[in-house]
């Protein structure tokens, strides 16, 4: 059986934020409870074979959620009603096995279910998903439903015109220069469901695998996200799906800021490469804390925002077989795009653990923020007076989207105020 290590990690925002994160709330998760929203928020049937009462499903049920909110909101769930209006049940199937050579994912479509098959790691009573096996499986999952509402041959012809005659279900030189990997140059269908898989769990890979030059594997990411534009009413332009895959360059404006920022290791390498895609939170807060410590030193960091333990979970590489521990603890709102309220309420918080005084603020005549509650407007006054964000004339843009590059823009008027 594998022994899961304990680590220490960082974990603040749960207590400032009210954020619920499953994997660090004492109080217990309830695991039917757990079934019922993938029903409701996925239109997913979450079917336990030979459930066991003594074994705890939650890390199992939390990787299943957590990997589906990868997607844009809707995506999933457009899926499992157009399946339902035809009859077709969609489900997760979650087995047990206590052999890491078992820990296999499996999605079969019929022409009554669509079935994604888990087989989860029983450990200390528990049950423990990969959700990198279990992206895999999902990216067949969409792939099948884009393939039915953009049309098979409408993609195939579009990808088969980018690879200049290698073809497919073989493996030589030159082929890694328009395949991702030798998964995806079995097939047209094996190559689309492993973009999906792969531009979701290394968009930082995809982004830089030709030092941050444009192949024709971006260009396929770029023609496969076309297609989900027009096969989800979910997806828009806005959306900017896997745009993080894509090598992009910052804009004029952002240029110098980011070029400082680089110079003076601020910018972790994972995120080197990426300025026009919007930012989850989970990157903003991490970038944030990262140009904290950097800016205080480790030793204050620690002391001042304290450090607690949290458990490791299993993840399993697909296509290697390979086991390895996440350390990331879990917060279901994480991977949601961070908006400029949630990020002046943020520099709130840290200025005010800095010891800043959060009450030295000008009030800020904006126009756009009306819906905004009395209390959280004082942090829109907080970060526009001293200059952290700035308002766009008379607009605050309180619910708007951030992009990387905007972010950097921010924190690095954070480093320089702190």
């Amino acid at each position: 059986m594998m022994k899961i290590k304990i680590v220490l990690i960082i974990s603040l925002l749960i207590c400032f934020f009210s954020i619920q994160a499953y994997g660090a709330t004492e109080e217990p998760v309830n695991a039917d409870k757990l079934i019922d929203d993938l029903k409701s928020t996925y239109g997913i049937k979450v079917i336990i074979q030979d459930k066991d009462d003594n074994i705890n499903y939650n890390d199992c049920l939390i990787v299943l959620d957590k990997g589906l909110s990868r997607f844009p909101d809707g995506l999933i769930k457009e899926i499992t009603d157009y399946y339902a209006k035809k009859e077709i049940s969609t489900n997760i199937i979650v087995n047990k096995t206590e052999k890491i050579s078992d820990l296999f994912s499996e999605y079969v479509m019929s022409d009554s279910s669509a079935n994604i098959y888990i087989n989860t790691l029983l450990y200390r009573n528990s049950c423990v998903a990969s959700e990198e096996g279990f992206i895999y499986e999902t990216g067949h999952f969409i792939r099948d439903y884009i393939f039915e509402i953009y049309g098979y041959d409408k993609l195939k012809s579009e990808f088969e015109k980018l690879n200049s005659g290698y073809n497919y279900g073989t493996w030589a030189e030159g082929y890694e220069n328009i395949f991702l990997n030798k998964h995806a140059a079995a097939s047209f269908k094996e190559e689309v469901a492993n973009l999906i898989w792969y531009t979701e769990i290394h968009p930082d890979k995809l982004r830089n695998i030709s030092d941050g030059n444009f192949t024709i594997i971006h260009k396929k990411i770029e023609i496969l996200s076309n297609a989900a534009e027009q096969s989800f009413s979910s997806v828009t332009k806005e959306t900017n799906l896997w745009n993080e895959a894509l090598p992009q360059k910052p804009d004029e404006w952002a240029r110098e800021t980011i070029e400082k920022m680089e110079t003076a290791s601020l910018i972790p390498e994972e995120y080197e490469g990426i300025y026009r895609a919007y930012i989850t939170k989970k990157d903003f807060y991490n970038l944030t804390f990262s140009i904290i410590e950097k800016k205080i030193g480790k030793e204050s960091f620690s002391n001042t925002f304290g450090i607690v333990e949290k458990e490791e979970y299993t993840s399993l590489d697909p296509l290697k077989g390979e086991a390895y521990v996440n350390i990331d603890v879990y917060d279901s709102d994480e991977d949601n795009y961070i908006t400029r309220l949630e990020i002046a309420k943020f520099f709130g918080y840290v200025s005010n653990k800095l010891n800043k005084d959060i009450s030295d603020y000008k009030i800020v005549e904006f126009d756009d923020i009306s819906s905004v509650s009395e209390s959280e407007k004082l942090f829109i006054y907080y970060v526009s007076s001293n200059g952290l964000l700035n308002g766009n004339g008379t607009s605050f843009k309180p619910f708007k989207n951030c992009t990387y590059q905007e972010s950097y823009l921010m924190l690095m008027r954070l480093y320089n105020f702190l």
